[in-house]
């Protein structure tokens, strides 16, 4: 009786029912899979290189080019699961599908774990709920095959695994080989998502520094940073000027600036517990911390540009970035003061004297995080520098080539403040499923903010009226709100976010997509969890509203699982299609109208190379071929390099190849003889046409 007492009911619940309608769709008709669950073409890019290694290829999507466009932790997990693919093509699939959905169920039961203990249990069951079967979420991160479900689980055991820390602060000592392993779980993280390794950086921050204010000012001192320098350069240069010429310079100033401003702020007292001090004394330390920070960044940089290491800037930037680091930064050092327990002993030490009794202790643990971190990550560097020619994917290289293009076939590079900051429609919405709701309530403000161009002024509207009253009940509620803070890593967690953001609008990048906004979802997620349980505190305190609003809360998780149920019954059908059926129309075409053993460039053609028979797809726009073909491509030398490597027909958008990043090299070497829906079928010729 007992053990079934100790039975998580929920938990269980949750489990049985993501699993279930998983299996369900699992089951489904082959045609289902390629058209109605791992639609997007990047997702085959794993899988036939996964394919490709079990059957000894190598890491290779066309066994002709080797190529690491992908992130490691996800092809790992592919590699097995593909060895199914000699038997039947959508095996594997199937088998993925449940993989996916198990990663699903304990990311969500994670999220309700850490949201029942430090919130309250209707808000627990509210997010699980949501996380589990929120459409949106679903088709972002679980739908497509891609690397986000191992990603969002890692980001979330790093948060759980954190929250354990919190625990082991109040009851034994840390030992060193208890950071290593956080740094170990840090690493998985960035292995999971490359681009996480700015959340991962700053986790080792939150574990080095516990006990000092330094753990919760440097990361979002850092995020500060980046966004007031890039921002500044923005406001001189305007976006065109800025992608195609000042996006390098940009950056190199951020670094540059991150380093001087930070030694400053320490050895100037900025990291200080700021409530130990008047609020004008800890002001005026951070006014002349940055004004050093900042003039000694401009002097560094002037002279790098004068000894050929820096390229031009405008200068005027740095008088802008001072003056907005400097509003951040005192106004964090603000918020930390209100927050502050000023019944809680602290140090008023010198930094310097704090420096000298706890340097120590501070390299030893950031040896033991960031050796681990560091050390794997530098491994996997040198291992794709031996194997692939380049240190790190190529398909992040050349989507930051394309950023640098004005006019790119494919998607663009942030061209506005909104996508800048993360919140344009699209790619680079980086709030959504959770930005909906504003974009709803935004559209009612016609009648005030009046104009068919002004969408974006009444959706900033919305947000800010919603982000002030999220801080203001954070702000009433400091000790909930604090802890909350501290026990779901939300301060790591959105600096990450941040920075994470900024390294897409803020370096020129193109081709961003909508599922690289993982550990966002996941702030969110928290955050807001953490405003419905600030409006709900006040009457949750009295046990008949506490079983009340659980009740509400198990009524929409059981509504939202009718829905999701709908879905999964609609998209993933059981004896709809027949078994004869072609999974592609496209794939037939292709076969129809070429030889067996023909070597066919695409532009993409993910899908068409997994499921193509007897026939080779080589991926044209670089994102999973050569390090070395992107430098032919670079020099415009693709058709010639191509052909040598037995390549005859191209399967393409011929108007599509005139422009950048293909520049029209194409062009005088192709010969149209077949044409499906909006792609011609190609002759790749020898020689140019005269």
């Amino acid at each position: 009786m007992n053990s079934i007492k100790r039975i998580p009911i929920f938990e269980t619940v949750l489990v049985v029912a993501i699993l279930s309608l998983h299996l369900y769709a699992a089951l489904a008709d082959a045609y289902a899979f390629p058209n109605n669950w791992f639609v997007r073409d990047d997702a085959y890019y794993y899988f036939k290189v996964a394919q490709n290694i079990v059957e000894g290829k190598g890491s290779t999507f066309d066994g002709i080019n080797l190529s690491n466009g992908y992130h490691p932790l996800w092809m790992l997990i592919c590699i097995p699961i593909f060895a199914l693919a000699k038997y039947d093509l959508i095996l594997p699939l199937r088998v993925l599908l449940m993989v996916i959905a198990v990663i699903h169920a304990a990311t969500a039961v994670m999220l309700y774990r850490l949201i029942k203990e430090y919130l309250s249990h209707a808000v627990a069951i509210l997010a699980a709920v949501f996380w589990s079967f929120n459409f949106y979420i679903h088709s972002t991160i679980y739908e497509m095959g891609l690397e986000t479900p191992i990603a969002a689980f890692s980001v979330v055991f790093v948060i759980y695994n954190l929250s354990l820390f919190e625990k082991d602060l109040q009851t034994s000592a840390i030992t060193l080989k208890k950071i290593a392993w956080l740094g170990f779980l840090a690493a998985i993280a960035m292995f999971s998502r490359l681009d996480l390794i700015f959340f991962a950086v700053i986790v080792g921050v939150w574990v080095v520094f516990r006990g000092t204010s330094i753990r919760s000012l440097l990361p979002i001192d850092l995020a500060v940073i980046f966004l007031s320098m890039t921002s500044s350069v923005i406001l001189r240069t305007g976006f065109p000027a800025y992608n195609t010429t000042y996006a390098p310079s940009a950056v190199e100033a951020t670094l540059i600036a991150a380093v001087l401003k930070i030694l400053a702020l320490y050895f100037l007292g900025g990291y200080q517990t700021p409530h130990l001090h008047s609020i004008w004394k800890t002001l005026r330390k951070i006014f002349f911390a940055l004004l050093i920070g900042s003039a000694l960044t401009a002097v560094v940089y002037i002279l790098f540009v004068q000894f050929g290491l820096g390229r031009n800037f405008p200068r005027s930037a740095f008088a802008l970035d001072f003056i907005f680091s400097l509003i951040l930064i005192s106004a964090s050092r603000l918020a930390t003061a209100w927050f502050a327990n000023p019944s809680q002993s602290h140090t008023n030490e010198s930094p310097i004297a704090q420096l000298k009794s706890t340097w120590t202790t501070w390299l030893r643990e950031g040896l033991s995080f960031y050796g681990v971190l560091g050390g794997l990550l530098i491994a996997y560097m040198v291992f794709n520098h031996i194997i692939f020619g380049t240190s790190s994917p190529v398909s992040g290289q050349i989507k930051r080539w394309w950023g640098s293009m004005e006019n790119s076939a494919y998607e663009r590079s942030a061209s506005k403040w909104s996508s800048y900051l993360g919140l344009d429609e699209g790619a680079f919405e980086t709030g959504r499923p959770y930005t909906d709701l504003v974009w709803e309530l935004s559209s009612n403000l016609r009648s005030l903010i009046r104009g068919s161009d002004m969408v974006d002024e009444r959706f900033f509207a919305v947000l800010i009226t919603f982000t002030f009253l999220w801080l203001l009940l954070v702000f009433l509620n400091k000790d909930h709100s604090k802890q909350a803070f501290i026990k779901l890593g939300l301060i790591p967690l959105a600096a990450g976010s941040v920075i994470h953001i900024l390294s897409y609008t803020a370096t020129a990048y193109g081709g961003a997509k909508e599922w690289y906004w993982v550990s966002q979802m996941i702030f969110l997620t928290f955050a807001l969890s953490l405003f419905l349980d600030l409006v709900l505190k006040p009457v949750q305190r009295v046990p008949y509203f506490q079983f009340l609003f659980v009740f509400i809360a198990l009524l929409y998780g059981l509504n939202s699982t009718t829905r999701f149920w709908g879905f999964i019954n609609y998209a993933m059908p059981h004896g709809r299609y027949s078994a004869d059926q072609p999974l592609m129309e496209a794939i037939t075409f292709i076969e129809t109208n070429t030889q067996p053993g023909e070597i066919i460039g695409m532009t993409g053609g993910g899908n068409v190379g997994y499921f193509i028979q007897d026939r080779t797809i080589v991926n044209m726009d670089g994102l999973i071929n050569s390090y070395e073909y992107f430098e032919i491509l670079r020099n415009g030398e693709a058709p010639v390099y191509l052909r040598e490597r037995g390549m005859t027909v191209l399967f393409a958008n011929p108007r599509f190849l005139n422009l950048p990043p293909y520049f029209g090299q194409f062009d005088p070497y192709l010969e149209r003889y077949g044409t499906f829906g909006e792609k011609d079928l190609l002759y790749l010729l020898p020689e140019p046409k005269q």
